[in-house]
């Protein structure tokens, strides 16, 4: 029986810094309203109130807040005015990730997420946001040995065992390190310069200024940009030049910050991400949750040869990507995916060769942007024109970007896994297991018809956009994949009754 245990006193810290974080921009509006219509004081009043009262708060909080692991579950007990008991059995756990922020680095601690089935997607279930890396790597271990038992349902509890985990007097032994992928710093460089973030830090500038629209001189600033437009196109470019500039240096910063010593660990039938330096991840997630690998190319890197490889799970964001998903290689040369997939997920085959779209699929794509392109392209040449007339140029440039799409689309199955590859600037492959595939759309257009071809979808997650789509495949090829899948659902029919 595991005793009752309390966080690190610095996750006191952690947690009223982190509140006072989310309330700085509603105290901060709720201070320069009250000082038009109040007084001075309520400047001094209001701040200082809610700083004592979210000090309060998190010092009580820090020490009603208790856990432990028994009986095959972790017990949590919290709450500062309602004591509130939660119990989560580890079948129910699908993922633990450990990360470092910049307070629990200078104690020398970790914040520990633990995911489970019926959380929301992205959201962790339990955050013990302060314990020593040993114990957060205790649990673990627990968790990870607690399931293992209950799986093989083998080992019976006797008297002298009251809890379905290891107890802290018997620690595991770990084994040597089995890092299957690693980054050097000049890939790490090379995932920051390509990873396409500048326009995100312009809109997060953009909206952060936004906040203090009655603090900074607007009025003033624009009337300072109209006299240097005056001046002529040429510093206008310059300035926004600069801020893009600006913009991508920082981009390139932050995901080196995110990406650094990034390594994959295997261990037993875990996959164990690590990253970071500011700021230390540490995700596992284990293979039965893996639902499908998508294999990312965009345009430059794909000129490099390189490309990103995420993996889907049943379960959230715990490395802050998009739900459903992690990524497994930010940036891996595309000769080495397969043997690093083959270690991690040997039931998966990154080496068939995708299938090629009918040729008369080809005018489809080439034409495709031109739907979309021609007509205002034409409308700007007409009124701009002479130079206007450049615009039209376009349009083959686009017809060929069409044509690049329908030579890299294609899709591929073997006995027990299908693959879907489509798009050209963010180039997508999704490989999925036939027994993890939860829907599929086989669709064909009037247009679509005429051609006789047609378009095929497969899912492995609803809801989280993690699906494969190639569009104007041969309708033979279309029923041919749609008769893989309905064999199998139908021999699973066959074999449960």
């Amino acid at each position: 029986m595991s005793e009752k245990k309390r966080l690190h006193p610095i996750s006191v810290i952690v947690n009223i810094v982190k509140q006072l974080k989310d309330a700085f921009f509603p105290l901060l509006l709720l201070v320069i309203v009250g000082n038009r219509t109040i007084s001075m004081m309520w400047d001094i009043a209001v701040p200082s109130a809610v700083v004592m009262y979210t000090i309060v708060i998190g010092i009580v909080s820090w020490l009603r807040f208790t856990y432990r692991l028994e009986e095959g579950e972790l017990r949590i007990e919290h709450g500062v005015f309602v004591r509130k008991k939660r119990y989560i059995p580890f079948e129910r756990i699908q993922g633990v990730s450990i990360s470092e922020g910049f307070l629990q680095r200078l104690a020398g601690v970790v914040k520990v997420n633990i995911e489970t089935a019926g959380n929301q997607l992205g959201e962790a279930e339990v955050v013990l946001t302060a314990v020593t890396r040993e114990e957060a790597e205790r649990i673990q271990r627990w968790i990870r040995k607690a399931k293992e038992m209950i799986k093989d349902e083998m080992m019976l509890l006797d008297e002298n065992t009251a809890s379905s985990f290891v107890s802290t007097h018997q620690p595991l032994q770990e084994g040597p390190k089995n890092i299957i992928f690693s980054m050097s710093f000049w890939e790490v460089f090379q995932v920051a310069a390509t990873s396409g973030g500048t326009l995100s830090v312009i809109a997060a500038t953009f909206f952060f200024i936004s906040q203090f629209d009655d603090l900074i001189p607007y009025k003033m600033i624009y009337k300072d940009a109209q006299t240097m437009f005056a001046h002529g196109l040429f510093y206008t470019m310059m300035a926004v030049l600069l801020i893009f500039i600006t913009a991508y240096m920082i981009s390139i910063i932050q995901n080196m910050l995110r990406y650094a010593f990034f390594t994959v660990e295997k261990i037993d039938e875990d996959i164990v991400i690590s990253r970071g330096l500011l700021e230390r991840r540490k995700v596992t997630t284990p293979v039965t949750r893996v639902q499908g690998i998508v294999i990312k190319e965009n345009m430059i890197r794909r000129w490099l040869g390189y490309a990103s490889v995420y993996i889907i799970h049943a379960g959230g964001a715990l490395d802050g990507g998009h739900h459903g998903s992690i990524i497994l290689c930010p940036l891996i040369k595309k000769e080495r995916i397969a043997s690093v997939i083959s270690s991690c997920l040997p039931e998966y085959s990154i080496h068939h060769e995708f299938n090629a779209l009918p040729k008369r699929a080809c005018i489809r794509y080439i034409a495709r942007p031109l739907y979309v392109l021609i007509l205002p392209v034409c409308i700007a040449a007409y009124f701009l024109r002479p130079w206007g007339l450049l615009l039209l140029l376009w349009l083959p440039i686009v017809s060929y970007f069409g044509y690049l799409s329908y030579k890299a689309a294609g899709w591929s199955i073997s006995s027990h896994q299908l693959a879907l590859r489509s798009g050209f600037f963010n180039m997508k492959a999704m490989y999925m297991l036939k027994n993890r595939i939860q829907s599929m759309e086989a669709s064909s257009t009037w247009f679509q018809k005429r051609k006789h071809l047609g378009t095929i979808a497969a899912t492995v997650m609803p809801g989280i956009g993690a699906r494969g789509e190639v569009v104007d495949v041969d309708q033979e090829d279309v029923k041919t994949i749609y008769a893989w899948l309905k064999r199998t659902n139908e021999a699973s029919k066959v074999s449960s009754d």
